[in-house]
């Protein structure tokens, strides 16, 4: 079985409204955020070898704070194709992985990843910033992906009570 970890990057910095989208920070929020997500994810599962960010720094700054805080010490790769709001798009980077890698996360941003999300059978309104959830992928290969051997494992984020 294949774990598919999908994560919208944590909460950003709108302070300086001629920053470009592209090149907005983490704020005070987002950078406690991303961190303790990381450690509610270790305590609940084997985390994944690979992570895969969109090239946003908000979402870089997400994904280094996963894998600096992840057990599982995934290897972290910036993809361009990432900083989307396509679904289809996320989904293509994510077929296009090798088959060895079993554990992968993902970290884009909305409103691509709350589609992905629901088209993947997790009916969820809205993936809040720094959420993550976890798909359990009944295949062999990443290109295999299809609604019907997918299944929502795990869903957190950083307001949700009870998380443990």
């Amino acid at each position: 079985m294949k774990l598919l970890f999908l994560v919208r990057h944590a909460k950003s910095c709108w302070e300086d409204p001629l920053l470009d989208d592209h090149d907005r920070p983490l704020n005070d929020r987002g950078r406690k955020n991303a961190p303790d997500m990381a450690h509610r994810l270790n305590v609940w599962q084997t985390g994944p070898q690979l992570i895969l960010t969109s090239s946003a720094l908000r979402a870089f700054q997400t994904a280094e704070y996963f894998a600096a805080g992840l057990d599982s010490r995934p290897k972290l790769e910036v993809c361009p194709k990432l900083y989307t709001d396509s679904a289809s798009e996320i989904l293509a980077v994510i077929t296009a992985v090798p088959p060895q890698i079993e554990y992968l996360m993902v970290v884009s941003h909305n409103p691509a990843m709350n589609e992905l999300v629901n088209q993947l059978g997790c009916h969820a309104d809205n993936v809040p910033t720094s959420g993550v959830v976890v798909f359990g992928l009944e295949v062999d290969s990443w290109q295999a992906i299809s609604r019907k051997q997918v299944g929502a494992i795990y869903f957190d984020y950083p307001k949700r009570k009870n998380h443990t």
